[in-house]
């Protein structure tokens, strides 16, 4: 039987480099963000079909999988007339964190790396 992690976001896991980088992959790819949708366990983000955007969103994936290890990351590329899909799901309680929470706990992340606590 799979162990359930725990829905609880860990800002401390980042070292400075890391919480710099994860504040300004965030940063770009909300300005990238062409929507988002609620599906059944998450939701659905879309992005450019650009190769920069794809690379983007997997620096940042790399980043956020260590604070948050409680969500499933999935990224749906097919060609550049298509937008990239990134679905972020997980159980109910992750739905409602990513629903209620996420958007807050990324600008608290990034809020820290601007005040240089590590």
């Amino acid at each position: 039987m799979k162990k359930e992690i725990p829905v609880a976001c860990c800002h401390t896991v980042f070292t400075k480099e890391e919480r710099i980088d994860y504040k300004d992959a965030w940063r770009e790819l909300e300005k990238r963000r062409l929507g988002v949708a609620e599906i059944e366990s998450g939701f659905e983000y879309q992005f450019p079909a650009d190769s920069d955007t794809l690379r983007l969103l997997y620096d940042w994936i790399s980043l956020e999988r260590k604070c948050c290890p409680f969500l499933t990351f999935t990224v749906s590329a097919s060609h550049e007339n298509e937008p990239i899909l990134l679905q972020l799901t997980g159980n109910a309680e992750a739905k409602a964190f990513l629903r209620d929470e996420l958007n807050d706990k990324i600008q608290m992340i990034t809020a820290l790396g601007e005040n240089n606590e590590v």
